[in-house]
């Protein structure tokens, strides 16, 4: 073991010393071989930079693992290592693709058809086996599809985030440490040796690559990286069972899939939007500047730093993910706890552009003329099936998951009675008939006390068919109720939940950002600035897209200090300054109605004297007589010009 170990130390460091010769060799090559990444709109770098650093990678390791593989047989048997040659005409079909990309560009369908047929080509190649998910065995056709799936998510998911000096190289080497210390818990030690090459390789990189950069991966290497870590966690880890197939993903890849998956809800919505509204088509595959990295540049942290950031929450995702593959059930209570706190983070800190674009298509989906009829019976539908799952969730759950025996003609009574009471009572509420959109919480609690009475109504009909008394029904029932609750109730909360998620993420704050929205304090906690708060909330996204409203002023000694509607009272007029001394303020909006004239001039010295802009939101909430009369003939409609309610922010001074 100990000569094992000082060899492979020999050929890693060897690997890592061929890798810097031969990126510094890239660097002045790759002028030569028109590898060059010229600066645009969507590009951080402002001169043109060499990216052949994806086939200084790929050469270096390659000739790395042939010559160990040749020199040192004992370190490569087994594993990974039986699987090099695959990967060698695998990689090598991709980096040819990733260089002409590089070169001149191809069309996205055509390169994702080229990274189809490389991982097709690896799994073809590969020594065969029975294929299995989640510990089970499966089909070769199925097998296959699934691991060209898995390569091509990987592929994208690196391919995407590579726009930041040093940050695809980096959570390369996070993922490829993952899948090197499972290899080292399973004594998969040729695995490990070989993944190490890979690191050598890519940390060769990473010296001219950090910022300032001096070569970039190009769509080559990024490609062939995420093709490497595909073929070597499926190898090392991926069939695992149920535990290590969910997990393992997330552990190698966190940061570049959720990149991915942001990228798909963004642009999903997008489209949507431009379609209904008449714009430009924007595909799934269409590129923008709405990346993780991009959105934290925007915020004004240097490019070192975000990579720091992004590789930093790579390594808490990663380290949480592992603890089950590692610790097995002892550890999910730790990494459930954890996700579920980054989910939190992440909805209110990186989700800013999806949930904004969502806000929007929600505002949009609600104000078609044709959603309110298509609704209705899609909610229909819905709460059917709904409660048909509720009911045989709590019938197994009572059961056991089918441990304790049961009578089929008993469950599908207890089914079918349940879906039929429940159905009732939601059509005499006349549920279908509200418009959720604008749903109030008293409306809310009306329908689960409705579930809850429907559910009653059931166990006793059911209870009287039987012609006993049977407690485990009753217990079925509650748990039905419970479950149908969450159930009907999730997808009528849905646009609500989305709207405060939009809100929340485009308001609420101060920040220090200089490049940021035109930051806004609301004048008034009352019910004006309260008002004004439902306005913005049931307003498309896009008509405040300029400004951020972060915090009422107000001059109540007592609501300093407190949140009203989510929104902090930051004090008075008195504040101004010091938040003015801190924060970037553009202006302050005043919803006060009735503002005596005094008041408002006072406003706006004060806010003339810190430079700040002062808006007006004063809607005449009045009844106004547009007629007066029975009959349209004996008199015209009257409306005068200074009656209109204004809908928008109206600028005062």
């Amino acid at each position: 073991m100990n000569t094992f170990l000082k060899e492979s130390i020999i050929l890693i460091f060897s690997c890592f010393g061929v890798s810097l010769g031969i990126n510094s060799l890239m660097v002045y090559l790759g002028p030569k071989l028109g590898l060059m990444d010229q600066p645009d709109a969507r590009r951080v770098h402002t001169t043109p930079i060499p990216r052949a650093g994806g086939i200084a990678i790929w050469l270096t390791f390659i000739a790395s693992a042939y010559f160990g593989k040749t020199c040192f047989p004992h370190l490569f048997e087994g594993g990974i290592a039986k699987y090099l040659d695959a990967f060698t005409c695998a990689s090598a079909l991709l980096v040819a693709v990733g260089v002409i990309d590089d070169r001149q560009g191809i069309p996205p369908l055509v390169k994702l058809v080229g990274q189809i047929a490389s991982a097709l080509l690896f799994f073809v190649l590969k020594p065969g086996g029975q294929g299995n998910m989640f510990g089970y065995e499966i089909p070769y056709l199925l097998d296959a599809g699934i691991f060209v799936m898995w390569a091509v998510l990987l592929i994208n998911a690196f391919n995407l985030i590579d726009g930041l000096d040093g940050l695809c190289g980096g959570l390369s080497c996070i993922s490829l440490f993952v899948i090197a210390l499972l290899a080292l818990a399973e004594s998969h030690f040729s695995n490990a040796m070989v993944i190490g090459l890979m690191v050598a390789a890519v940390a060769g990189f990473l010296r001219y690559n950090l910022n300032p950069a001096q070569i970039f991966l190009g769509d080559a290497g990024s490609m062939m990286l995420g093709l490497f870590l595909a073929s070597a966690a499926t190898q090392s880890g991926g069939r695992r069972a149920i535990l290590g197939s969910i997990l393992l993903p997330v552990a190698i890849a966190g940061v570049p899939l959720l990149d991915v998956l942001l990228a798909v809800w963004r642009r999903g919505a997008r489209k949507l939007i431009n379609r209904w509204s008449g714009g430009a088509d924007v595909g799934i595959f269409s590129p923008d500047k709405d990346h993780l990295h991009h959105r934290f540049l925007a915020r004004g942290i240097n490019q070192r730093r975000v990579a720091l950031l992004l590789q930093a929450l790579a390594a808490v995702i990663a380290a949480l993910a592992f603890l089950p593959l590692l610790m097995g059930s002892r550890g999910m209570a730790v990494t459930v706890s954890g996700f579920m706190l980054l989910g939190l983070f992440g909805l209110r800190h990186l989700a800013q552009v999806e949930l904004l674009q969502t806000g929007s298509l929600v505002h949009m989906v609600i104000k078609r003329r044709d959603a309110s009829s298509g609704l209705r019976k899609w909610y229909f539908l819905y709460d059917t099936l709904s409660l048909g799952i509720a009911a045989v969730v709590a019938m197994l759950i009572e059961t056991n998951m089918g441990v304790r025996s049961y009578n089929m003609e008993w469950a599908i009574r207890f089914v079918t009675t349940f879906i039929a009471s429940e159905m009732i009572v939601l059509h005499i509420l006349r549920v279908y008939r509200r418009v959720w959109s604008r749903s109030t919480l008293i409306e809310f609690l009306q329908v689960s006390l409705a579930l809850a009475l429907g559910g009653f109504v059931s166990c006793s009909l059911f209870q009287a068919a039987s012609g006993e008394l049977a407690w485990s029904a009753a217990r079925a029932s509650m748990m039905a109720i419970a479950i149908a609750t969450w159930l009907v109730l999730a997808p009528r909360a849905l646009p609500d939940i989305l709207r405060e998620l939009a809100l929340d993420s485009g308001h609420r704050s101060l920040t220090r950002r200089q490049n940021s929205g035109r930051q806004i304090l609301v004048y008034g906690a009352g019910d004006m600035g309260n008002l004004f708060i439902k306005y913005l909330k049931f307003s498309p996204p896009a008509d405040f897209l300029e400004f951020q409203i972060s915090g009422f002023l107000d001059d109540s000694p007592t609501l300093k200090n407190r949140t009203i509607n989510g929104f902090k009272v930051h004090g008075g007029l008195d504040m101004l300054k010091s938040i003015t001394s801190q924060y970037p303020l553009h202006g302050i909006l005043v919803a006060i109605h009735l503002l005596p004239e005094k008041r408002l001039h006072e406003i706006i010295e004060v806010a003339a004297n810190m430079q700040l802009s002062v808006y007006l939101w004063q809607p005449d909430l009045s009844p106004r007589r547009v007629f007066n009369g029975f009959h349209p003939f004996l008199e015209e409609p009257s409306v005068k010009d200074d009656e209109a309610v204004p809908s928008v922010i109206v600028k005062a001074g």
